[in-house]
Formats: C-alpha cells, structure tokens, sequence
C-alpha cells in the first residue's frame, strides 16, 4: 500500500465517521482547479472530468460549500466559518465553462473564476502550457459573461498572468488595475475580487499585496496549499490546488486534514 492508498483510506475512514466535523471547527477550506478535462492526461493543472464530478459531490456532502464573498463577509463579521468550502478556478480555460460550469450547476454549487483577461478570447499559449506540448483553449467574453449571468463570481487575475513577485511598480498596477477594468466594462458590474497569478508563496511581494488593498480589493489569495481561519488576513488567505496528484477526494481530504 504506498502513501495515497494510505491517505484514501484513512480521509474515507475520518469523512465517514464524520469526525472532520472537530477538526473544520473556526476552519474553512478554498479549492483552486485549472483545467476540468479529459483530453490532457495528467497536465499538472488538470482535473480529469468525472473526477470533478466527485469532488463536487464531496464537497457537497461534507461541507457548508459557499461563494468566496460569502466566505469574506461571515470572516468580516465575525460569523462562524467552520466547515465551510469555496470553490475557486484560475485563469479562464474554455472547459471551465464546458465541463466544470455544468456540474457545478447540477450540484448548485457556487464558484468563483478569476480571470486572466488578456488570454480572453485568443489562442495565446502561455509558457506553463508550452512546456506540456498543450494548446490552449480559452474562453470568449461571451462565455465569461454567461458565467456571471447565471451567477457565479467573477474576479480579477492580472491581465498576462505575471509573476507579482518579480513585477512591481507601475507595470504591477496596470496589470491588476486594468484586468479589473476590462472585466468591469464587460460585465458591468464592480469587481472585487483579486487572486495571484502562480500564488506561490515566493510569487507575491509585501508591495504588491499593500497595492491590491490600496485598490479596494477584498482578497488576494494564494494557491499553496492550507486552511483558513477565520481571523486569516484576507490578502494572505491559502488555497488548496487540486490537480492529478490527488487521485481520490478521500486523499484530497485526509491532506486537509494534515494541513491544519
């Protein structure tokens, strides 16, 4: 038995007993997912479909799943967050609205996507994708639209998806600022929320986090794994990425649970 089949049986053994009520309380959890596709086998941002299918079941099952601002105001007010889930997706891949979008919608879960708006509507292939041989496909305007029609949030992820880490400055500014712009004329309607493109720990500078508050975002959270409490800082707030690596949400669950 090697260490996943270890962690499936021990998160299906703790989950079923429901003894991860205890370990939730004053905890709540933020998933991030890529890509929901079949067609790009064990990509390290894609999630196989009817895995997803899972996840979402999971989430629906064992937790209170909520939208991001939800998450934000219980925080700000101070109302219990435990056992909470948000679900998350970066970037703006077409299968986020061709396969993931459907499912959520069976499930009546909400999420939030944050896009790269500068990848919107083109055939551009970013050097994480060059490096697998994959060629992106990404959403229209249309399709963003629709996704914030039918109710799910929408935020900002720069423009080109930059390193903030490394760029600062006015070029920082112009990225985040008029990502945000471009999708407010397109949705027309404000836009708050702000998540770091990459999200590694190393991948985000005390300045460019002091900019994003300046902006009157509510949140920039990271994508490098843990839980939030709920007197987290909003703008240092980690999410869970789910990628190949997680073979059965049993093993997803039982590395929460280590992460806590």
């Amino acid at each position: 038995m090697n260490s996943k089949d270890i962690k499936r049986y021990l998160g299906g053994m703790v989950f079923g007993l429901r003894l991860h009520r205890f370990f939730f309380r004053d905890k709540a959890v933020i998933a991030v997912f890529h890509r929901v596709n079949n067609d790009i086998a064990q990509n390290p941002i894609t999630c196989d479909v009817e895995l997803f299918r899972e996840f979402c079941a999971f989430f629906k099952r064992y937790f209170n799943v909520i939208s991001l601002s939800e998450l934000l105001d219980r925080m700000e007010s101070g109302k219990s967050i435990s056992g909470c889930l948000v679900v998350t997706f970066d970037d703006g891949y077409l299968d986020n609205f061709e396969n993931a979008a459907p499912i959520l919608k069976e499930f009546d879960i909400p999420a939030c996507f944050f896009i790269a708006t500068d990848f919107i509507g083109t055939q551009r292939v970013p050097d994480w994708d060059k490096k697998w041989g994959v060629e992106s496909e990404w959403m229209s305007w249309e399709h963003v639209k629709s996704l914030s029609n039918d109710g799910f949030e929408i935020g900002a992820h720069t423009k080109n998806h930059i390193d903030l880490g490394v760029v600062e400055g006015d070029e920082a500014r112009d990225e985040i600022q008029e990502s945000r712009l471009a999708l407010e004329r397109q949705l027309g309607k404000d836009i708050d929320l702000f998540s770091f493109p990459f999200g590694r720990e190393s991948q985000f500078s005390e300045s460019n986090r002091s900019l994003v508050k300046e902006l009157r975002f509510r949140c920039a959270p990271s994508a490098y794994g843990g839980i939030v409490r709920s007197n987290a800082d909003p703008f240092r707030m980690r999410r869970h990425p789910i990628s190949p690596w997680h073979e059965s949400v049993w093993q997803f669950g039982f590395e929460l649970l280590q992460e806590g």
